[in-house]
């Protein structure tokens, strides 16, 4: 589908300035391709994710304006005033845009300019680069100019604080420069974990030592279970249509109930987005994490959640039970589990 749209906005795109599109269409679905076009100039995207809200100051309680590409909430709040059905998606872009890059001299002086290759396979709140640093090590480089419930100034914290505790990337640099982040890390060896024979068993047990970390000292409770109840408590008559969707049976206050009565009572450090493409094994089976940016003190369930979704999205539900046994559980809670997919809808 073609959309006609002004240069203004594709070049927001291109820029990495935009990353969200409202539109009156409401047929376009997760993973559907689409061309915003003006004149000569047009872009290919595809849509990542889509969510409906009664109004433009429902929308802007869970996505933050600038992803819209507005310097102000004002500006969007007067343009989409007199809108009565709000509909927004997400878009992945690909371009070769380097110039953020180049306008950064102290990060060119660790990089080599001629590697820097964008990475565009899978969707990310920040664009990535594979490149090699100077003395010819791989490496990547995440740069980021929006707001995001991402941020990558999270994920540094959080992989500055793992160093030592869980095979996660080294940092060799971070900096804001200009209102852009800048992390520039490892890169990890290996294979997206489903790609990997006999990977269960090893994202089993990791996952186990990585909530066996130490929490005593963590500062980072984002995700921690009532944090996550509050969002969906207060956002609940934005998120009930798409609950209902999933669990037509459900009324308001049979949710409201069940969210109250079914909180998880465990907590660990969680990875957050515990899916098989952040699980990287190599050819000596050593596992390594990537995307560290949900960091925080949870409920395991928050993990099995997304790893759960991933098995299914990827075709490999059936390893789900020598997952568990490797993390020495027979089974999951069916309660945890939904209560997590429930708030889930409040983290758009």
């Amino acid at each position: 589908m073609k959309i006609k749209v002004s240069n203004t906005i594709i070049e927001r795109f291109l820029n990495g300035k935009q990353t969200h599109l409202i539109l009156e269409d409401d047929s376009l679905n997760n993973k559907d391709h689409i061309t915003l076009y003006e004149d000569n100039n047009e872009i290919d995207a595809e849509i990542t994710a889509k969510s409906k809200f009664n109004n433009i100051e429902e929308c802007l309680k869970i996505i933050p304006y600038d992803l819209f590409g507005s310097s102000n909430q004002e500006e969007l709040i007067n343009e989409y005033k007199n809108k009565n059905n709000i509909v927004a998606y997400r878009l992945k872009v690909d371009t070769d845009n380097n110039n953020i890059i180049y306008s950064n001299q102290e990060l060119l002086k660790l990089i080599d300019e001629s590697s820097i290759e964008k990475n565009t396979i899978g969707f990310s709140a920040s664009d990535v680069f594979i490149l090699k640093l100077k003395n010819g090590e791989e490496a990547v480089l995440k740069t980021q100019t929006l707001s995001s419930r991402n941020n990558l100034k999270d994920e540094y914290e959080r992989i500055k604080w793992l160093q030592g505790k869980a095979n996660v990337p080294k940092i060799y640099y971070y900096k804001e420069v200009n209102n852009t982040k800048y992390l520039l890390m490892e890169k990890k060896n290996g294979l997206s974990a489903h790609k990997t024979p006999n990977f269960a068993s090893k994202i089993g047990t990791t996952l186990k030592d990585f909530h066996n970390i130490d929490i005593k000292n963590c500062r980072f409770k984002q995700n921690s279970i009532n944090i996550l109840y509050k969002k969906a408590i207060d956002n609940i008559d934005l998120i009930l249509p798409e609950i209902q969707e999933e669990y037509p049976d459900m009324s308001k206050e049979d949710i409201l109930l069940f969210l109250k009565e079914n909180k998880p009572q465990d907590k660990v450090l969680v990875h957050g987005d515990y899916s098989l493409p952040n699980i990287l094994i190599d050819e000596n089976g050593k596992v390594g994490l990537i995307d560290l940016g949900d960091v925080s003190i949870s409920s395991k369930y928050f993990d099995f959640f997304y790893l759960k979704k991933s098995l299914i999205r990827n075709k490999k539900i059936e390893e789900l039970d020598l997952i568990l046994k490797s993390y020495g559980i027979d089974k999951l809670d069916e309660n945890y589990m939904k209560w997590i997919a429930i708030v889930d809808k409040a983290l758009f």
